[in-house]
């Protein structure tokens, strides 16, 4: 999908803004109209934006309530229809998607506070994804698909652990001067 630059984004600094993972997993995304999808870790809400311009019945959700404040004031500065929640994971999340698009922090390191949820991914990069992809599966439809941003920074064995069951395709890719990030899509 492409940026469309005219979304308007309720932005505020200590919410993830949109960087270079954030570009790369929209041109990732392919939502078809009508579809249920979910953003999970919304942040700033750009993909769920994009995505229900594009017309598909979208949820949002992320953990930090600014993030989702941030989101939902971004669907009404651009007078579009996003149902946004706030959960940890799928906790708070209810019903089965055609597509959940995960930006997850996935630098290795701890938590040291709450601005630092939106990048440290434990200590292997792959804590929150793990346990992401453990309970997706039950909120995926049957034939739905996951778009998953991932960074070589993920230790490759705990990757390989959380992915095990899932069929893993890259659909984007972009080499940064400190690492290499992936979009992949997932099925079961």
């Amino acid at each position: 999908m492409l940026r469309d630059r005219i979304i308007q984004l309720d932005i505020h600094p200590e919410v993830y803004a949109p960087a270079e993972d954030t570009y790369l997993l929209l041109s990732a995304v392919d939502v078809v109209k009508g579809e249920k999808v979910l953003e999970m870790g919304c942040g700033s809400g750009i993909i769920s934006m994009h995505m229900a311009k594009a017309g598909a019945v979208v949820t949002a959700a992320d953990m930090d309530g600014r993030a989702v404040r941030a989101t939902g004031n971004s669907a009404m500065l651009n007078s579009l229809d996003v149902s946004v929640v706030q959960s940890d994971l799928f906790t708070d999340v209810s019903g089965r998607f055609d597509l959940i698009v995960f930006n997850p922090p996935y630098l290795r390191g701890d938590v040291q506070g709450q601005e630092d949820l939106c990048w440290a991914g434990g200590e292997d990069g792959v804590r929150l994804t793990s346990r992401f992809l453990d309970d997706a599966k039950e909120h995926l439809e049957p034939g739905g698909r996951v778009l998953l941003l991932i960074s070589d920074d993920m230790d490759p064995s705990a990757l390989e652990n959380a992915l095990s069951n899932w069929k893993a395709e890259t659909v984007a890719s972009k080499t940064l001067f400190f690492e290499e990030l992936r979009v992949l899509r997932l099925t079961l």
